[in-house]
């Protein structure tokens, strides 16, 4: 199983890595105004925004300069307007959303009166695994409050607008502003009622060419990688009969003897009541990832979370 973070980092040996004490101290006011400025145009539009004085915004953007160690906005005489510098642009574009999350997540935590950790987890793996991973983490936090979001193809808009602080998904998310590591992966598994009399062994995947085919709503990455699979190995698309949101759902309606489906090894439990399945390793795993908004990344709950979530996910079965 593979254990790796996305996005690492190497500090070459001969790199010098400053301590806490000796880095500059900013001012996240500092970062806002200037991001304001850089947006709108002018001082006078950012410091109407922020609700203080023309002087004051510029003072914010003064210090943020002397602190960076370039000039990032210059403007001409007798003109409100400004244009950044090239070190200017390059700092408001890496800002970026990543700084409106973060303005509008301190936004909520002012708000809340007890701290709160926000976790979107599609509803298959939160029923399937998260009563496990709950009493882990309860174990070393059992004061903050946590509110789960059943969600699937919400989850990385979600964070991007601030509304999640951690999320466990098989997407791949592809904003900057969104840290992901890979807790594992699992494999695909076709599912049919016994009552077909089709095999488990070794099944051909032409004698489901007509039956009735129960998936995932339209967007669901399963969905997804099962079309493709299934189209190539029979010819032609499966006939899809009935879509759910889940996977509890799919697979009661399969249990049902409505129709076949693709659904997550780990839910094609063996106890299954009248249902035959076979593993599609024709299908590339699905890697399961932990994700956090990238200003999260030392926070102790996101950190025991992410660490609860891995020893988890360690018990699947090898890909």
């Amino acid at each position: 199983m593979e254990r790796n973070s996305r996005r690492t980092s190497k500090t070459p040996k001969s790199a010098t890595v400053p301590s806490d004490e000796k880095r500059p101290k900013i001012d996240i006011s500092l970062l806002q105004t200037f991001h304001l400025v850089a947006r709108t145009g002018s001082f006078s539009a950012a410091s109407r925004e922020l609700n203080i004085s023309y002087q004051s915004a510029a003072n914010h953007v003064r210090r943020l300069e002397q602190i960076y160690g370039a000039r990032l906005i210059e403007a001409e005489k007798g003109s409100r307007q400004i244009t950044l510098t090239p070190q200017g642009r390059a700092l408001h574009a890496s800002l970026g959303e990543e700084l409106e999350t973060i303005l509008s997540r301190i936004s909520v935590l002012l708000h809340d009166v007890r701290s709160v950790l926000r976790v979107g987890v599609p509803q298959a793996l939160f029923h399937h695994f998260f009563p496990g991973i709950l009493q882990d983490f309860r174990a070393v936090s059992s004061e903050i409050e946590l509110a789960f979001f059943e969600r699937d193809t919400t989850l990385e808009k979600m964070m991007m607008e601030g509304a999640l602080d951690a999320a466990v998904s098989e997407r791949s998310f592809s904003h900057p502003a969104i840290t992901q590591h890979l807790l594992g992966t699992y494999r695909l598994a076709l599912v049919w009622p016994k009552a077909w009399d089709i095999p488990e062994t070794a099944p051909e995947l032409s004698a489901f060419r007509e039956r009735p085919f129960i998936s995932y709503e339209s967007g669901q990455i399963v969905r997804e990688r099962a079309f493709d699979h299934l189209t190539r190995e029979m010819g032609a698309p499966p006939r899809l009969a009935t879509s759910a949101s889940g996977t509890t759902s799919v697979m009661r309606l399969i249990e049902a003897g409505l129709g076949f489906g693709v659904v997550p090894e780990w839910a094609a439990s063996d106890e299954a009541l009248g249902v035959s399945r076979c593993v599609l390793n024709g299908i590339a795993p699905m890697k399961l990832w932990f994700a956090h908004t990238a200003f999260l990344g030392n926070n102790s709950y996101v950190r025991a979370l992410h660490k609860c979530c891995h020893k988890a996910f360690e018990t699947m079965p090898e890909s």
